[in-house]
């Protein structure tokens, strides 16, 4: 039923159907019912957080897979349709950067390098006098999340409320940057950009930063949410595992509510999986994967053992090929994530993970936030104090 769904004419019933029952019969029953503090998901929510979060849980509800939007990858964005911000071209990877497990997997998926859009998000205020780093800046390198599906660098997109609020926090920072790395699909979409389309782009934009913009290594933070965080774990491994004397690993990383175990390992009665299902924004259905659809896009003809077992898609899967001594050499790294989560059990083992292999490691688990809040502009108080924290571990005070 679900896939018929999908098609015309009953697809827009569905449509219908699910917008009018949400306005006219679930909305107002939601208010009624979570008016007492003690019936909300969490009694420490307002009641506009628990309206928020469960109407997220009824769109992700949907039985629909919504058609992806195309975006034109080789189409230039003019500044002057941009805020505070500059659109650049990034350059595909040059041959003796395509290396090891990137290229391995590449030659299965047919994955090729790419040129990719990325874009300056500047301090509010601040000018501009081009990319090339002044003497020991700082910047850090944006990798937004989405599933690996959805979402865009364009600083118009929600995740930018990531950056931005670190721009107005940090002392230091004046600029982040943020790349346009392609998006994966499958049916009902075409099926276009597997592993590791993504993390070569990743990997595309830090040499960007490096050659072409002149930052030291040591000045840059690798840093995403979600499916972005990642790809910001995962392509700092690569550098780590592939050392060029020219592009070394970066000073640090950080990770927000980070997506690192895209086989769903841990679903058993005391995991955060289950625990949390009440309480985030996401909705799954009994028996099902974690973002299926994303998986099934990413995985392109790879099977899923490749995805429980492979450290650049599942890096903390229990069932990860070379776990032990994974994250040694790792740079100084910043982990948050909402502890009320489905995935705070990948921040957590991730935690764990780095502590073992002798990586200096901040964790910051706010106990009533969900996925991804640091891009929520009212998930407040939590947002802002932690974006200050982050803040101060950027600046080194």
């Amino acid at each position: 039923m679900t896939n018929l769904l999908n098609y015309q004419p009953l697809k827009g019933l569905y449509l219908v159907y699910f917008v009018s029952s949400l306005i006219f019969v679930k909305v107002p029953f939601w208010f009624v019912r979570y008016l007492p503090p003690s019936l909300r998901p969490r009694p420490a929510w307002t009641l506009k957080r628990a309206m928020i979060v469960r109407a997220f849980q009824e769109l992700f509800s949907m039985k629909i897979q919504p058609k992806s939007k195309k975006r034109d990858l080789l189409a230039e964005v003019p500044d002057n349709s941009l805020v505070d911000a500059k659109f650049v071209w990034v350059e595909p990877v040059p041959d003796e950067l395509f290396t090891g497990e990137i290229r391995r997997a590449a030659e299965i998926t047919g994955v090729q390098r790419a040129k990719i859009a990325g874009f300056w998000l500047l301090k509010t205020g601040s000018s501009w006098s081009g990319p090339k780093a002044s003497p020991g800046e700082r910047t850090l390198l944006h990798l937004h999340g989405g599933a690996f599906h959805i979402g865009t660098a364009n600083p118009s997109d929600v995740t930018a409320n990531f950056t931005r609020g670190l721009l107005e926090c940090s002392q230091s920072l004046q600029r982040t940057f943020a790349v346009d790395y392609r998006l994966t699909a499958s049916a009902p979409n075409p099926p276009e950009n597997p592993f590791p389309a993504a993390l070569l782009d990743a990997l595309a934009a830090y040499r960007y930063l490096v050659q072409d913009a002149g930052f030291a290594p040591e000045n840059i933070i690798i840093a995403g949410d979600s499916a972005g965080a990642n790809l910001a774990v995962t392509l700092t491994l690569h550098l780590i595992e592939n050392p060029v004397n020219t592009l070394p690993p970066p000073g640090r990383v950080l990770t927000a509510s980070a997506w690192l175990d895209l086989s769903s390992s841990r679903r058993g009665p005391e995991s955060s999986a289950v625990l949390n299902a009440p309480t985030d924004i996401f909705f799954v259905r009994p028996g099902k994967i974690f973002a299926e659809y994303a998986v099934t896009s990413i995985r392109g003809p790879l099977d899923f053992e490749f995805v429980k077992t492979n450290r650049y898609l599942s890096p903390v899967s229990p069932e990860c090929d070379g776990a032990e001594g994974l994250f040694e050499g790792f740079p100084e790294t910043y982990v948050t994530a909402g502890g009320a989560e489905r995935l705070l059990d990948d921040s957590k083992v991730f935690v764990e993970k780095l502590r073992a292999d002798g990586v200096k490691v901040t964790e910051d688990f706010p106990p009533d936030a969900v996925h991804d809040f640091v891009v929520f502009r009212w998930h407040e108080p939590e947002r802002t104090e932690v974006l200050k924290r982050v803040s101060k571990w950027i600046d080194g005070v």
